[in-house]
């Protein structure tokens, strides 16, 4: 199987992992309420909380899991065991067999955010994998939100339930037939495509060690020898403070744009704005970062490590405006604001992500656990500010992005450099970057024997 189709696949689970997370989201009241005649509202409340713990403890898991089998390995069971929980769940006989099995299932499609570092260090070019990744974020969002409305409007939702499962079966078999068992993937090449100083200096070249064999990358994989995994990075004192930073980075971000979405559209509609133009202004942030992102590479390659505290300070300023805001046309402007922030910065954010974890499992799961944690800390943050306030949210989430970016602009340089040759396979720069800085390649490590790199081909796992 050719490199751009095996990665192709890996892009369909993610796909798949979005579809199944969001599609029903926003309909859970009138589905209890279809299904089970269940009308309290903190049903709809308790059931989201279950899912997210259930993520929350499985995401590290899954990342363990990743040093011992392979991605395709990993895929597949996933894929196998969710198309038997999405019949189940589509025949739940009750609310408590509803929500524990959707649990089971949450804990099972976990193990798909996996597919990303796999997408991303199987390729020649992060920037573009990273940008192919945001876009599939956002405008699959809104494609698995009409999926949702479709399946609310069957006669009987379970039969749109049950056929969902269809979609893990066709996968499933594609999949089977494609993926190579066994090891982490395909021998995409032999020797890494070379770093140019426009790669470097656009983010698009690959992080990974120079002499490390792409197809050991398609699966976020350092190699199977005790080597390799007595040199991983989160393992080393010295070289676990970037992925420390990187998470809080990721915790105090995900936060900040979690918290000012539960009650905007009561704060649109406080401000006399009429409730179908407060829907609209929700979603104006979501395009404004699909229409932000074919700039992306550019703006990069111009501003470097200093993107992301730009975009954080960016963001701030949209969240401020739309507090300040005494009308509808600076409303208006804020939400573009803040979504040409948001669209630029979970570029920079993903890059630095994977400049520290370096694609690979274990690593990326540390920062998936503390993504899926802002999603349990927001809404609680969201909660106790608007019931003082509606428009709090929008400050505090502007202070968040505030203090960020005076952070990541504050961070001493040292953290930013690349590890010395003494540390293979650690995380390159840090978590948080200094304006002042510029992407550096990795210091040459000498190149193995070929029948050294074969033998740590053939035993391929994720790491």
């Amino acid at each position: 199987m050719t490199a751009p189709a095996f990665r192709r696949l890996y892009l369909l689970v993610i796909v798949l992992h979005l579809v199944s997370d969001v599609a029903l989201s926003p309909f859970y009241p009138q589905l209890f309420e279809r299904l089970f005649g269940v009308t309290d509202m903190s049903a709809t409340g308790t059931y989201i909380w279950v899912c997210r713990v259930t993520a929350l403890v499985a995401m590290p898991l899954w990342g363990v899991v990743a040093r011992r089998f392979s991605m395709a390995s990993i895929v597949l069971w996933g894929l196998a065991v969710s198309a038997v929980l999405e019949l189940m769940i589509a025949a739940a006989p009750s609310y408590a067999a509803f929500t524990t099995l959707s649990a089971v299932q949450v804990a099972v499609t976990m193990s798909f955010a996996l597919a990303y570092p796999a997408f991303v260090g199987s390729g020649t070019d992060r920037m573009r994998d990273v940008m192919a990744h945001t876009y599939i974020i956002n405008v699959g969002t809104v494609t698995a939100t009409v999926l949702g409305a479709g399946i609310m409007a069957l006669p009987n939702p379970r039969w749109g339930i049950a056929a969902c499962a269809l979609l893990y079966v066709v996968l499933f078999a594609v999949c089977r037939r494609h993926l190579p068992r066994g090891s982490g993937g395909p021998a995409v090449r032999d020797e890494p495509a070379p770093r140019t100083d426009a790669d470097t200096r656009s983010g698009a070249a690959s992080a990974d060690h120079a002499d490390e064999p792409a197809g050991g990358a398609a699966d976020g994989a350092a190699g199977g020898t005790a080597e390799a995994r007595s040199t991983r990075p989160w393992t080393r004192p010295a070289l676990l403070l970037p992925l420390v930073a990187v998470c809080a980075a990721v915790l105090a971000a995900e936060s900040a744009r979690l918290v000012v979405r539960p009650f905007f559209t009561l704060y649109a509609e406080d401000g006399g704005i009429d409730p179908a133009v407060a829907a609209a202004l929700f979603l104006l942030p979501q395009l404004t970062v699909l229409a932000v992102l074919p700039l992306a590479a550019r703006v990069h390659a111009v501003l470097g490590r200093a993107l992301l505290p730009i975009a954080c300070a960016v963001a701030a300023l949209g969240l401020l405006t739309q507090f300040l805001a005494p009308g509808l046309a600076l409303l208006v402007l804020g939400r573009v604001v803040f979504g040409a922030g948001l669209g630029l910065g979970h570029v920079a954010l993903d890059l630095r992500v994977f400049a520290v974890t370096r694609a690979r499992g274990p690593a990326f799961a540390a920062v998936e656990t503390v993504r899926v944690g802002a999603t349990l800390i927001s809404p609680l943050l969201a909660t106790g500010l608007a019931t003082a306030g509606l428009g709090l949210p929008l400050a505090v989430g502007a202070g968040l992005f505030a203090v960020l970016s005076l952070l990541l602009i504050a961070l001493p340089e040292g953290l930013d450099e690349e590890p010395s040759t003494t540390a293979p396979g650690g995380g390159t720069g840090a978590a948080h970057p200094s304006p002042t800085t510029h992407e550096t390649d990795p210091a040459p490590v000498p190149a193995r024997e070929p029948r050294s790199r074969n033998r740590e081909e053939e035993d391929q796992h994720v790491h």
